[in-house]
């Protein structure tokens, strides 16, 4: 069998293997096989078509390293969609019910909706009708501060 052939083996098997990868992991070695395929068609030594394929096979990966693969990464990154309560961060609410954190009860109203609250302080009780500012999430429960009124 001749060299060339056996190169185009090799690169269906490195294209075979990107396929069932889908990572970039053997293409560049499927390229330098081809031009290692090219260069034993037209009669080039075996140690010149192991060097083309090892050379050709570094380029490709730095050229998918350095430019090819930050695209693609970069269109298959995760956007992250903000949620209705990632909207109520720093908003302003009214408490509804008495937040005891201890007692893992409490509720205030924010934008007309009632969420269940707590406080970053266990000790602290916020009275019914109080204004609290929203700080962040924890589960389904709204972490609130109270607002001192001056």
């Amino acid at each position: 069998m001749e060299m060339w052939i056996l190169w185009l083996i090799l690169m269906v098997v490195f294209i075979v293997i990107e396929g069932i990868t889908l990572g970039l992991t053997t293409v560049w070695c499927a390229v330098g096989s081809l031009a290692a395929a090219i260069c034993a068609y037209f009669g080039a030594n075996v140690g010149i078509q192991i060097a083309v394929m090892v050379i050709v096979s570094v380029v490709c990966f730095f050229i998918c390293l350095k430019w090819i693969k930050p695209q693609l990464d970069a269109r298959h990154e995760k956007k992250e969609n903000a949620t209705n309560a990632d909207r109520l961060f720093g908003e302003e609410a009214i408490v509804v019910k008495e937040i005891n954190t201890l007692e893992s009860r409490g509720q205030v109203k924010v934008r007309g909706d009632v969420w269940s609250a707590k406080t970053s302080d266990p000790e602290k009780v916020i009275p019914e009708g109080a204004k609290v500012r929203v700080i962040k999430t924890e589960g389904v429960k709204l972490l609130v501060e109270e607002i001192k009124e001056a």
